[in-house]
This record gives structure tokens, sequence and C-alpha cells, in this order.
């Protein structure tokens, strides 16, 4: 007598072909948490060194002054100072116009050795010759007053106007310790958030857990074809 036994069933505890085959080697979405957890720690580290940048140095005032003459005599100097201020200027700006040529400088000034007032101190910031106007500006002022030297080369009057705008920074609110503080707390920061954003984008949700735990079947062992029926 022929007997047909058909294929033998699949081992105990092997992954169902229906399960493995095609299974995309992604373990599933990215960890959200971490991404936003990172995303908002390197926000904060970055916000932080803003800060150093912006603040460290101090809030920037500008003043701007306005120097007048309408009457320069031929063949003379007008010589104006620029106050001394309580803090040097970190930038200077000159602006300046005239009814006909003149030769018109700007020069830092410091305290006279011999005598009261102020007095040049090395070459001029700001140098024309025989101009009619003129525009400059500096970001490497460093003296604490200026002197603007008007000379009228020609005979007739000359009209002179300027306007000069001197930018100066107050003293940082924090001191410098604090700042470095602050800066290795913007790095520390920047890192651990870099870290959890990588780790949550590139380590999968899942990756833990067996993909074909749900595809693993028992099935009992063959009965052979000579054993009857189980009894009731």
């Amino acid at each position: 007598m022929l007997v047909f036994t058909g294929l033998p069933p699949p081992a105990r505890g092997v992954p169902s072909a229906r399960k493995s085959i095609g299974r995309s080697t992604f373990r599933g979405p990215v960890r959200t948490g971490l991404v936003v957890v990172g995303a908002a720690i390197a926000i904060i580290g970055g916000g932080l060194f803003l800060t150093l940048f912006l603040v460290s140095g101090g809030p920037t005032s500008t003043t701007r002054l306005s120097f007048d003459n309408p009457d320069i005599p031929g063949h003379t100097v007008w010589p104006e100072v620029i106050s001394r201020s309580t803090t040097s200027p970190t930038s200077i700006g000159l602006s300046w116009s005239t009814n006909a040529p003149a030769n018109v400088s700007l020069t830092p000034a410091g305290p006279c050795e011999n005598s009261l007032g102020v007095c040049p101190i090395g070459p001029p910031l700001f140098n024309w010759t025989l101009a009619t106007s003129g525009k400059e500006t500096s970001n490497s002022a460093n003296a604490s007053a200026y002197i603007l030297d008007v000379t009228n080369p020609g005979a007739g009057t000359l009209q002179f106007s300027a306007a000069v705008s001197v930018g100066t920074s107050t003293t940082s609110p924090f001191p410098a310790w604090a700042w470095g503080l602050i800066a290795l707390a913007g790095v520390v920061l920047l890192a651990i958030g870099g870290i959890a954003l990588f780790l949550g984008l590139f380590l999968p949700g899942g990756v833990y857990r067996n993909p074909d735990a749900e595809a693993i079947r028992t099935r009992p062992p063959p009965k052979s074809p000579d054993e009857g029926p189980p009894p009731s």
C-alpha cells in the first residue's frame, strides 16, 4: 500500500518564510524623543555661544557731534577738539563738506606733558588735501580724544560743516571667568545635543527586538501512517 506523507514540516522554532522573505533591513522609525531632546540641547548650547559673542563686550553706544564754522579766514587753521570721554571709543567716523578746497585731518590726541589740554599723538587717522568733502570711518579707534584741524589754503572765506560719530563700548557685565564658564557650558551642551541627535537618527526603535518573533510557529511532531486515531 502506498502512503503519501508530503513534505516534512518546518522544524520547531524556525521562522516562517512568509514573515522573513522580503523583510526590510530598516528596523522601524527613528527615535523621535532623542531627536527632539538632542535638537533642544544643541539649540541651547548655540544660544550660549551667541550670547557670548554679542554681550561679552558690553553694549555699544554712539554719540553724534556736529561742527560748523561759516567764516574761516584765508590762510588760517581752525582746530576743534573732540572732548575726552570716560572710555576710549571703539569706532569713529567723520563726514564733512566745504564751499572751497581745504585741508582736513582728524588726529588722535592725549594729555600734553608740559601744559593743560590735549596734544596730537601719532599720525592723523584721516587726512584730506585740497578737497571739498570727505567721509571716513575707523573701527580701530583707541584714543580718548581727537583733534579736528581744518586749514583754509585760499584767500577767501571758507564755510565748513562736519558730523562726527563716536562709538563706545561699556564694561562687560560679567568677569572673564564667568564668560569662560558660559563658553564651556555651550561646548558641553552642543556635544550632548549632537550625540543625542546622532543616536536618534541612526539608532532606530525596536533594535533590541527580534523582528521575526511573531512569526515563529511550533508544530506537533508528524504522526506515523500506521498509527491509529487517538483514543477517545
